[in-house]
């Protein structure tokens, strides 16, 4: 009686360690939000420069409580680890291609540096986007010539 007391107790404690830890994706009905949800820039100069814009994203689930340390995926149009693209994403001060994994703090935040070219009659527009399981979030960004 006593093994088989041991043996469920060991049971226990092999799951229970096996839980938690390591990031997982967004439970269904969270949503992923992202701010500014809208960026726009117009630059009539010919010459060719870039900027840095930095955009939140959170993620909560269905009861609106925050998500710690849960994968995200980004993506973006235009994006490419390489100086000759128009967008650069970042994962802290790494160049990212696009998409990549990332993952929320503590606080079911992740901020994003997101680097763009303007300038020298540049003109694209696209969305920044981050998804999580089921979720989903978006923000768009205009970058005209005039």
């Amino acid at each position: 009686m006593k093994r088989l007391l041991a043996c469920f107790l060991f049971s226990g404690l092999l799951i229970i360690s096996g839980c938690g830890g390591g990031s997982t994706s967004a439970p269904t009905g969270s949503t992923i939000t992202i701010n500014p949800a809208t960026f726009t820039l117009t630059d009539a100069s010919a010459t060719v420069s870039t900027h840095t814009q930095y955009f939140t994203v959170s993620v909560k689930n269905l009861a609106g409580a925050s998500l710690g340390n849960t994968k995200i995926v980004i993506s973006s149009p235009f994006a490419v680890p390489d100086s000759s693209g128009y967008v650069q994403l970042y994962n802290g001060t790494t160049k990212m291609d696009s998409p990549f994994e990332a993952e929320t703090d503590n606080f079911g935040i992740y901020q994003l540096r997101f680097d763009y070219t303007s300038g020298g009659a540049r003109a694209y527009a696209g969305n920044l986007e981050a998804r999580s399981g089921s979720a989903f979030g978006t923000a768009s960004f205009s970058i005209a010539a005039q």
